[in-house]
């Protein structure tokens, strides 16, 4: 029961979360080898379900990203709170697909990991530029 446990976890790291072999390696130390965990990855076709996981998720912030645009298409054009909550939430669900990191510190926010996409996204569709 133990490798199981071993195994979900270190495919999960490697399939979703994108860790290396040898990432994998350093946070299960003393627990599975370089060599199990390669051989687990080759015998299960980690790398395929890696490139699955990674196209459904750019797929569904495709979506999200179309779903805040038409939010805030609305809200401009009649901005009740309903519409405005409704780009709120959209923004809110493409934040935790990007994996931007929100850290607040006493009253300040610090915005890590924004990607370029996110950017141009805000620029163009929030502010307006």
């Amino acid at each position: 029961m133990k490798n199981a446990a071993l195994y979900e976890e270190a495919k999960r790291l490697y399939v979703n979360e994108g860790f290396s072999i040898d990432a994998i390696v350093e946070l299960l130390k003393n627990h599975v080898s370089r060599k199990t965990l390669y051989n687990w990855k080759v015998a299960n076709n980690w790398d395929d379900q890696r490139k699955a996981y990674q196209q459904e998720n750019e797929d569904l912030q495709k979506e999200i990203k179309e779903i805040a645009r038409i939010a805030i298409k609305e809200a401009k054009a009649n901005p009740t709170p309903h519409n405005i909550y409704a780009v709120v939430k959209a923004l809110s669900a493409l934040k935790l697909m990007q994996g931007i990191q929100i850290i607040e510190d006493g009253n300040e926010e610090k915005v890590k990991n924004i990607s370029k996409d996110t950017i141009e996204f805000i620029q163009k569709e929030i502010l307006g530029l």
